[in-house]
């Protein structure tokens, strides 16, 4: 285990087939020593949380099919699976970020209990709930793959900024087609970044700041059009 100072996430077991319980501490380990773990719960590094980026949109996917199939029970607790992954993005989100990765958990949570009683009338509505959400982890995981590129942590800055274009991508997916094209040509250019930057060669120091920049601008964009001020 590094020396250097990171998060340490504490995940509890699941509480109920549709919830579960987070913890994240920030631990400074001793050589060969592990921090402790609280009985019930399991031990997560910050990069291993990281590879797991892919779940929030994995279970708004599978909320959206069993809405389809007016499997409400189903798509209730994928939303909810969903609003965990949220929570703790949210609890240790950049000051920048936290407001809106708050109020997408929150809307999550609500939009489940709204599924449940039949208040949600199309699957429309359940499409910007999920850009919302997953935008709000773009912009999120954008603020840190740009603070780890200034800190010239390369292999941090290019996971954060893999994750970011993914779900950048994936909000995207919800809006017009000149939106998604627009935005499948700036995530084809950064994935080609964050590959180098992950590796840690093959990369330019101005192709990556101009890569940030336009995925910047990009989250800008698809956030005019999927944030709740915006027009429908």
């Amino acid at each position: 285990m590094s020396m250097r100072s990171h998060a340490s996430l504490f995940l509890a077991s699941l509480v109920s087939l549709v919830s579960f319980t987070t913890v994240v501490a920030q631990t400074t380990p001793a050589p060969g020593s592990r921090p402790h773990v609280p009985a019930g719960y399991l031990l997560i590094e910050e990069e291993q949380w990281e590879m797991l980026s892919d779940e929030p949109s994995r279970h708004l996917g599978r909320a959206r099919d069993a809405f389809l199939v007016m499997d409400t029970r189903t798509a209730a607790a994928e939303m909810r699976k969903a609003a965990v992954h949220v929570r703790v993005a949210a609890e240790h989100a950049l000051e920048r970020s936290k407001r809106s990765l708050t109020h997408s958990e929150h809307e999550l949570e609500q939009t489940a209990r709204r599924i449940e009683t039949g208040m949600v009338k199309s699957v429309e509505d359940l499409d910007l709930v999920t850009a919302r959400a997953l935008h709000a982890l773009a912009n999120d995981q954008y603020a840190k793959a740009s603070d780890a590129w200034r800190k010239r942590e390369l292999r941090r800055s290019g996971q954060f900024l893999r994750s970011a274009t993914n779900n950048l991508e994936r909000a995207a997916a919800r809006t017009d087609a000149t939106m998604r094209a627009a935005t499948a040509e700036v995530a084809k250019d950064s994935r080609l970044i964050s590959g180098k930057l992950i590796e840690g060669t093959g990369f330019v120091m101005d192709e990556v700041g101009a890569g940030l920049e336009s995925v910047g601008h990009q989250i800008e964009k698809v956030g005019s059009r999927v944030l709740p001020h915006a027009p429908k």
